[in-house]
């Protein structure tokens, strides 16, 4: 048996242990026979190209993570970022959910509430096989939700296991939504993440994607997001390299009008990996997505992009941009970077390009001549790099975490 064909048979295992009789189980028992006919994602499979799984046989895929430990200190990890904090552990809701803003709803998640758009690989896949509790947030018509919702999912375990973390986010017609999706832990433990966003007609999401683990644990995301008429999604991503980070986002904009602005930060140091792959769909006319990536990679460090755009036949008045500009902090650190263009109709306006470059030495010269010793010198000029994206974000709060969090990478 080849390793690709032990973990696929660990992953259905793990997956037939989780289910129980409940409202979920049908849900879970038709993506188990779907997991079982998909082939495990090899390096020979294009969208893996980059990016094996050999750190899987550790044993991450053999068992689901425990209950998280009573006297798991989760409070003092959290920064004060939204006004209503709602924290899961290892898979599960952690105490009460806190008092709600106006014109939001929070429920578990349930088999008539789980969206029919399947999920977009084996992970996820995996994800809805083994889904034990889920978060479902909707907003009422026409209401702006006030404050920031910051969920915090807090994954964490002594041995190698797995975790699944679940969020379905229902934006009504005309409402607003600012969300933060957290993702906080240490330890040897995979999260296996999926989140669908439906973002109604005329609706506002600003939504960002934190993913702030120890350096030793592992992350698989799935980020799916159907947009309908007119509706407006900005979302921002931030991400610090592990022992392996795959985030995997897939945007539909279904009806014209609908407009996306998506940016990302993600850095890779010392020996971790990420692996970003981006697909946005403009399936219905008249809409509008712009998308701008920026990578460090340093020591022996890798990162992955690959970004795709795909303009359908009737989608005609498309306007769709994507940059992705990356910089290497040593020889031996490593970005590969595959922006991709898919269009089939020719009244749309379309542009993509990429850049990878080392620091500049006169810049670092300089900083140097004015006094100022090498490692604060490559700080200011990593995070300069990276403050155009950052800047672009609303909220100061978050803001000015993301600098200072990002800044200590460099």
């Amino acid at each position: 048996m080849t390793p690709a064909e032990q973990l696929k048979q660990n992953s259905v295992t793990l997956a037939s242990a989780t289910q129980p009789q409940d409202g979920l189980t049908a849900r879970r028992s038709e993506a188990l026979d779907k997991l079982r006919l998909l082939p495990f994602p090899e390096k020979k499979q294009e969208a893996w190209k980059y990016t094996g799984l050999n750190a899987l046989t550790a044993g991450q895929l053999e068992r689901a993570a425990p209950a998280l430990d009573a006297d798991a200190d989760i409070a003092s990890s959290i920064p004060s970022l939204g006004d209503c904090v709602i924290v899961i552990g290892n898979g599960a809701l952690t105490g009460q959910l806190p008092a709600l803003p106006k014109g939001l709803s929070v429920t578990p998640l349930s088999a008539e509430s789980i969206n029919d758009a399947p999920p977009d690989t084996f992970f996820g896949w995996l994800n809805t096989a083994s889904l034990s509790d889920g978060l479902l947030l909707k907003t009422e018509p026409n209401v702006k939700v006030p404050g920031i919702v910051h969920l915090v999912f807090f994954n964490q375990a002594q041995t190698p296991c797995h975790t699944t973390n679940r969020l379905q986010v229902e934006l009504a017609e005309g409402s607003e939504l600012t969300i933060i999706e957290h993702y906080l832990g240490s330890g040897p433990v995979l999260t296996n993440a999926l989140t669908h966003v439906q973002a109604g007609a005329n609706s506002r999401l600003v939504h960002y994607r934190l993913q702030s683990e120890s350096a030793d644990s592992l992350h698989i995301g799935n980020l799916q997001i159907d947009q309908q008429r007119d509706s407006r999604v900005d979302s921002s991503q931030l991400m610090r390299g592990n022992v392996l980070r795959r985030n995997d986002v897939h945007v539909r904009m279904l009806e014209s009008g609908a407009e996306l602005t998506m940016r990302g930060v993600f850095i890779a140091r010392d020996t971790s990996h990420i692996d970003n792959h981006i697909n946005v769909e403009h399936v219905a006319p008249h809409c509008h997505s712009d998308q701008v990536y920026k990578g460090i990679a340093g020591e022996n460090g890798r990162a992955v992009f690959n970004g795709r755009i795909h303009i359908h036949q009737y989608a005609k008045g498309s306007d769709a941009g994507l940059s992705n500009n990356n910089m290497l902090l040593s020889n031996e650190a490593e970005i590969d970077s595959k922006p991709e263009l898919e269009i089939y109709n020719d009244d749309v306006k379309c542009a993509h390009g990429t850049t990878i470059g080392q620091m500049d030495a006169g810049q670092l010269f300089y900083l140097r001549s004015r006094g100022i010793d090498e490692a604060s010198a490559k700080r200011m000029l990593g995070t300069g790099f990276v403050n155009e994206t950052l800047h672009a974000m609303q909220d100061e709060a978050v803001r000015e975490w993301a600098t200072e969090w990002l800044g200590e990478a460099l």
